[in-house]
């Protein structure tokens, strides 16, 4: 069993990426630890307690809110992507629980002194804020995290909010610089490949035909994400960004990359944001470069308790 924190913005994806990683039979989530991103820090906590909800009903993984901006630079976000409420306007009902009243960066540093003789996974599908913050007040750390786990950044593909820059690595530079410099091993699952996954009409199609209310609404939220391409680039088939790191923990042969180590370019200017992955063999980073992208929506069907897939 591979005991995981995510430390999320949801978020549309996040939020897919929750339902996958609760429905995953070798995953135990240990908590979830929620950072100001794609939505205001307050409304992404709000939004994980939604969907723990909805991944297992009753469920007591605490939820723990963090850092409320980003570490230095001024706040960004993205309500005109995921909505105003982050979920894509669906209705939810409100949780019956709430989060925990740990900050989550403390959470993650308590988590991870228990975990030295056995360390964990850091999943990470929003702004690096906590972790960074986690790792300076905390350097020993270091020894209970197996690897993190994340989606950021962009080289081949370009950025996603700016030409040069995706936007969880953009909406806080300066703590992915500190996360990608240290000594931790890290998958990155940036644009280069999460581009390549997408969310086809034949697939989604296979997602909703899932009879758990968990694939319902993973479709649900999958059809809004593919909506708001559409409106925000004119492309129809969003890509699978954040689901596809709990996949990458629970199938990592369905990717391929290249050690590297990773710079971000922190100096205000056009490149502000921009990740910059050297290729060298002892690169602390797996930058990832290809997925089967049928193989990562199958399994995600299946962490989602999906029908058979043909």
């Amino acid at each position: 069993m591979n005991c995981v924190i995510i430390d999320c913005d949801p978020g549309l994806d996040d939020a897919v990426a929750l339902l996958a990683a609760f429905g995953a039979k070798d995953l135990d989530v240990l908590a979830i630890t929620t950072v100001a991103g794609n939505v205001k820090g307050d409304q992404t906590a709000i939004n994980a307690c939604i969907i723990r909800e909805v991944a297992e009903p009753g469920s007591r993984v605490p939820v723990c809110a963090g850092a409320p901006r980003p570490l230095l630079r001024d706040p960004v976000t993205a309500e005109d992507f995921h909505g105003s409420t982050g979920l894509g306007n669906i209705n939810f009902p409100d949780p019956e629980l709430g989060q925990e009243q740990t900050h989550a960066v403390n959470k993650i540093i308590r988590a991870c002194k228990d975990a030295k003789e056995s360390p964990l996974t850091l999943i990470v599908t929003g702004p690096m804020t906590n972790i960074a913050l986690a790792l300076a007040m905390d350097p020993e750390i270091e020894d209970g995290i197996a690897e993190i786990v994340l989606m950021g950044g962009a080289d081949t593909e370009g950025g996603n909010i700016t030409p040069y820059a995706e936007f969880n690595v953009y909406a806080d530079p300066h703590a992915a610089a500190a996360v990608f410099g240290s000594k931790l091993s890290i998958r990155c699952l940036s644009l280069d490949v999460t581009h390549d996954v997408r969310t086809t009409a034949e697939r989604l199609a296979k997602i909703r035909d899932g009879k758990t209310p968990q694939s319902r609404v993973a479709g649900d939220l999958l059809e809004a994400s593919c909506k708001l391409e559409f409106s925000a680039n004119g492309a129809r088939d969003a890509p699978l960004h954040d689901p596809s790191t709990v996949i990458a923990v629970t199938h990592p042969d369905l990717f391929k990359g290249r050690r590297a180590r990773v710079e971000v370019v922190t100096d205000e200017g056009e490149q502000f944001g921009r990740t910059i992955p050297t290729f060298c063999d002892d690169g602390n980073v797996l930058w990832y470069e290809s997925a089967d992208s049928d193989a990562v929506f199958e399994a995600l069907g299946h962490h989602l308790e999906s029908v058979k897939w043909a």
